[in-house]
């Protein structure tokens, strides 16, 4: 009786575990995005992780990633940047509207296909939010920096998003 109770409350650890671990590795990675280097430039201009995972949990597992694991990571990201607070929910939050209306024409593709779908829908989000912040300080931010931002987000796409699947593929399992 003792290991039957035992057993069932290791399978809803580990079920809870299962279906908290695509926040809980965005949240790792939005953190880890944010330590400080030694180069002032790196320090300035960063990849949006917050973005890159949004939109691959949204394309590969919308079950696990919902409407509150966008708005809590986005808010995370509101308190540790230094940016407006609800310029990264706002951006993250237009990810997951875009690909919620759009995912069908990303879903099992070639990762080539996701990828420009996912510089098209970050070209879009990035914009909505240097406009929203250029608004917030009452004049233009410099688009340059805004545009080699977007540009290392879609160059580290592909590396963040390899491991995005190997936590997809190795640490998470369906339930049967």
């Amino acid at each position: 009786m003792r290991i039957e109770m035992s057993e069932d409350l290791d399978e809803n650890i580990t079920s809870l575990f299962q279906r908290i671990l695509p926040f809980l590795s965005s949240l790792i990675l939005l953190l880890l995005s944010y330590v400080p280097l030694d180069f002032s430039l790196l320090n300035n201009i960063r990849p949006s992780v917050g973005i890159v995972c949004v939109y691959f949990w949204m394309l590969h597992r919308p079950d696990l990633f919902n409407l509150w694991s966008v708005y809590f990571l986005g808010m995370i990201d509101d308190i540790i940047s230094a940016s407006p607070f609800g310029s990264n929910i706002m951006s993250m939050l237009l990810m997951y509207i875009l690909l919620n209306n759009t995912s069908r024409f990303f879903n099992a593709k070639p990762f080539i296909v996701t990828w420009y779908g996912f510089a098209a829908l970050a070209l879009v989000t990035m914009l909505s939010r240097w406009l929203v912040v250029s608004v917030y300080y009452g004049q233009f931010l410099p688009l340059a920096i805004m545009m080699f931002s977007y540009l290392v987000t879609v160059a580290s796409y592909p590396l963040l998003s390899l491991l995005l699947a190997y936590i997809q593929n190795h640490l998470i399992q369906d339930e049967e």
